[in-house]
């Protein structure tokens, strides 16, 4: 079941799946660790969760929980990236509970909220290396752009990004 984050309740749940993201990325890069730690350090997750209940909030933004039997299996985040085009951010499933649909489950929720609030055009960025990531991505429509922001210069030779309209 799919549910709007709530702060601070859902605050451990955060915290397991975004610690679970971070990991997943430097299994995935192990040679970009110091990078991928180094914008995500897993000491200050704490801080993340602050600011994710600040710009993924309704009403034009979102923090989408997949819940199943009280666990937390994953996440998804939309943000206003500026008006009239939303960005897509860290969409994570726990590795048991991947492959059953669930990050495509979680990314049409995004597109659709993000479409119910107004937004025309939908953005995300991905580490090459995640190839099912990619595969969803261009399934669900999305095309290959350059890049649209430069936040994240350490890791710049990994990232992909993408874009669709609504």
């Amino acid at each position: 079941m799919l549910i709007q984050a709530r702060f601070p309740q859902d605050h451990n749940a955060l915290r397991t799946l975004f610690l679970g993201y971070i990991e997943a990325l430097c299994a995935a890069m192990p040679e970009d660790r110091a990078a991928i730690t180094a914008k995500y350090n897993p000491d200050n997750v704490s801080d993340w969760l602050v600011k994710f209940s600040e710009i993924h909030c309704p009403p034009h933004g979102c923090l989408l929980i997949h819940w199943e039997n009280d666990q937390p299996l994953g996440c998804g985040m939309l943000r206003e990236f500026e008006p009239g085009i939303a960005e897509i951010q860290r969409p994570f499933i726990s590795e048991h509970a991947r492959g059953r649909g669930l990050a495509r489950q979680i990314s049409l929720a995004l597109m659709d909220h993000a479409r119910a609030v107004g937004f025309h055009t939908i953005r995300l960025d991905t580490a090459r290396p995640l190839t099912g990531a990619i595969a969803l991505y261009r399934s669900l429509g999305f095309k290959e752009r350059s890049p649209y922001h430069n936040l994240t210069p350490q890791m710049d030779h990994f990232i992909v990004y993408f874009e669709r309209p609504l």
